[in-house]
């Protein structure tokens, strides 16, 4: 029987509960936690989180889908090694200017 890093399962629809065994005294640790997946509505809240992911994720689809655009992400991306895919840089590159204020 081979011992698992860690493993995550669901007791009810409401809860959830991850185990996770400890490398050095092989103990198993369980962490209940309430199931986010719930039947409310967004709040306004997470609601304009949501509309802010999928604008900046059209704007990096976008990028990517022209050429000149791709071409100048890929250069800044071969000079940084904290991102590990294209797309990932680009997100991440337009969410920090989107943080920043814009002078008119």
């Amino acid at each position: 029987m081979t011992h698992l890093d860690s493993m995550a399962g669901k007791y009810s629809r409401t809860d959830k509960v991850y185990t996770r065994v400890r490398k050095f005294d092989n103990q198993v640790i369980g962490v209940r936690l309430k199931n986010p997946v719930t039947n409310d509505p967004p709040s306004a809240a997470q609601q304009t989180v949501q509309t802010k992911m999928a604008t900046i994720a059209a704007q990096v689809k976008t990028a990517l889908a022209d050429a000149e655009q791709k071409a100048a992400l890929q250069e800044e991306w071969s000079k940084q090694r904290r991102c590990k895919t294209l797309w990932g840089y680009a997100f991440r590159k337009f969410y920090s200017q989107s943080l920043t204020p814009q002078n008119p």
